[in-house]
């Protein structure tokens, strides 16, 4: 049994920190109205003839403060953890004391993060990551520990499950671990991949969200004369948008910099420990025996170049933590990938022959996309007259992205392995195990049955219920990927045919 530890004095401070970033859109807003906003309206007569003028915010501050300031140290005290009997046992609460005990053989890792604030201190973020665990959050964390009591706690864990016996924290000595360096992403594979990352469509939905919040406060009035010159022609907004889309470009380059900064994929006995980041230090720890598919992405941008990611589904964690998102590699080339991973994921073969999607299904990727581009394009040109016939550059695109994802769609079974292919926008190769498989469907529409065309689905066993699937190959074809899936059934419904939609 090791002796209770509390987090580091610091986690008041980034809890009184997390406190003001939730309320600061709310003061922004009340300051705007009552301090800046002119006129008599902020002033509040009360009985005795004392007037309050601009003062109502910095009272509400003050008190947000003294409340943030309170909760945080009792949030802190309260706040203990130990480990005993093989079970990591925490404990907190503000006004009701929660207990959870966790034992070892449930915890599949412990993912640790380095923030601006933590590194003056040698402190970690813990997030303890367990399999079964709620989906949407970790099933503990630890905001301010010690750097070499975050280590200490999972070389205990790994000699634990190893062993079957615990002893203190203290007490753990190193563990001689064999390590090996797999990956590290170079400087000019860290540039081209924050290039062509493909995140400024977030950043421009950041900064539409964030500046709704102070739309009430612009003086539009005041910018009555500019009028003219907007209705002059679309060419200004045509500029202005251009200049926008840059200006986020690169904004989103910087954040996929700082974010993936010294990416590095290693090795540690039976796990892969993923390290990155610039500002904020991460390291994911996955089991590999909690592999459940392999993703090799290879996005519009970057699959001319030769270039692709590739990313792992795996049991554990939590789905919407975006340290969880098991990506191994964020650019590669292609070809180099089977010799990266052939040793590290020996029971997946990445060098495969695929059966494509058959000439008579070519029309039926690109129909309805052609369809639906032809109706923008008409409502869009009779609205914008003449601009609008620029929207005919839709049925372009809707047409090459219909013939790509045809070329895209392909499947094979090797052994006990089943490989799909397929195309969103970007190209997409999962890698399964029948053993990780949950589910496996067929569908097929009133217009496949005519030709004798299917489509296929499955998923498998990871945390989020990834999900693959080819649309539009041969009827036989799904019908003998469902026998290899399920050899028993198979046969017992081989006259039954596929789900009809």
């Amino acid at each position: 049994m090791s002796e209770q530890k509390r987090l580091h004095p610091i986690t008041m401070v980034f809890a009184i920190i997390k406190s003001i970033k939730d309320i600061i859109i709310p003061v922004v807003i009340w300051f705007f109205l009552f301090v800046l906003k002119e006129g008599t309206d902020n002033i509040i007569e009360v009985e005795g003839g004392w007037k309050w003028l601009k003062i109502s915010p910095f009272i509400f501050i003050g008190i947000a403060l003294i409340i943030m300031i309170t909760s945080s140290v009792i949030k802190w005290l309260r706040f203990t953890y130990r480990v005993e009997d093989m079970e990591l046992r925490i404990e907190h609460g503000l006004f009701i004391k929660k207990k959870r005990y966790i034992p070892f053989e449930r915890i599949q890792s412990l993912d640790f993060s380095e923030s601006l604030l933590h590194r003056p201190f040698g402190l970690v973020k813990v997030k303890v990551e367990t399999a079964g665990g709620d989906l949407n959050k970790s099933e503990a964390e630890m905001s301010a520990i010690k750097k070499e009591q975050a280590e200490a706690l999972s070389r205990m864990i790994t000699e634990a499950k190893a062993s079957g016996t615990v002893a203190g924290v203290d007490t753990v000595g190193e563990i001689d671990a064999s390590e090996s360096i797999l990956y590290k992403i170079s400087g000019r594979q860290l540039l081209f991949f924050a290039s062509t990352s493909g995140r400024t469509g977030a950043v421009v939905l950041a900064i539409l969200g964030f500046g709704g919040q102070f739309d009430q406060f612009i003086p539009f009035e005041r910018f009555q004369e500019m009028q003219g010159i907007v209705k002059a022609g679309y060419l200004l907004l045509g500029m202005i948008a251009v200049i926008g889309l840059l200006l986020a470009w690169m904004v989103s380059v910087v954040m996929a910099y700082l974010k993936y900064n010294d990416f590095t994929l290693k090795k540690v006995e039976d796990d892969l420990m993923i390290t990155r980041g610039l500002l904020e230090k991460r390291t994911t720890t996955i089991p590999i025996r909690r592999v459940q598919a392999v993703r090799i992405t290879e996005s519009l941008l970057r699959q001319p170049f030769g270039y692709a990611s590739v990313a792992v589904e795996y049991a554990g964690g939590s789905i919407l933590d975006e340290n969880t998102e098991g990506l191994l590699m964020p650019v590669v080339k292609k070809k180099d990938i089977p010799a990266l991973l052939r040793k590290t994921l020996a029971e997946y073969s990445f060098e495969v022959d695929f059966t494509p999607a058959p000439k008579i299904a070519k029309r039926r990727f690109y129909f309805i996309k052609m369809l639906l581009a032809v109706v923008v394009t008409v409502i869009l040109s009779a609205w914008l007259w003449p601009y609008g016939l620029l929207a005919t550059l839709f049925m372009g695109g809707a047409l090459i992205l219909g013939i790509l994802q045809f070329k895209s769609a392909g499947w094979n079974i090797t052994d006990n392995q089943l490989t799909l292919r397929y195309r969103g926008i970007d190209q997409q190769t999962v890698y399964m195990s029948k053993k990780r498989m949950q589910s496996f469907d067929i569908s097929v529409n009133w217009f496949q049955k005519r030709a004798g065309l299917a489509s296929i689905e499955t998923a498998v066993m990871s945390g989020g219920g990834a999900v693959a699937g080819v649309k539009h190959i041969l009827g036989e074809d799904a019908k003998k990927i469902y026998e290899w899936y399920s050899p028993e059934r198979g046969r017992a419904e081989h006259n039954a045919g596929p789900e009809e939609n």
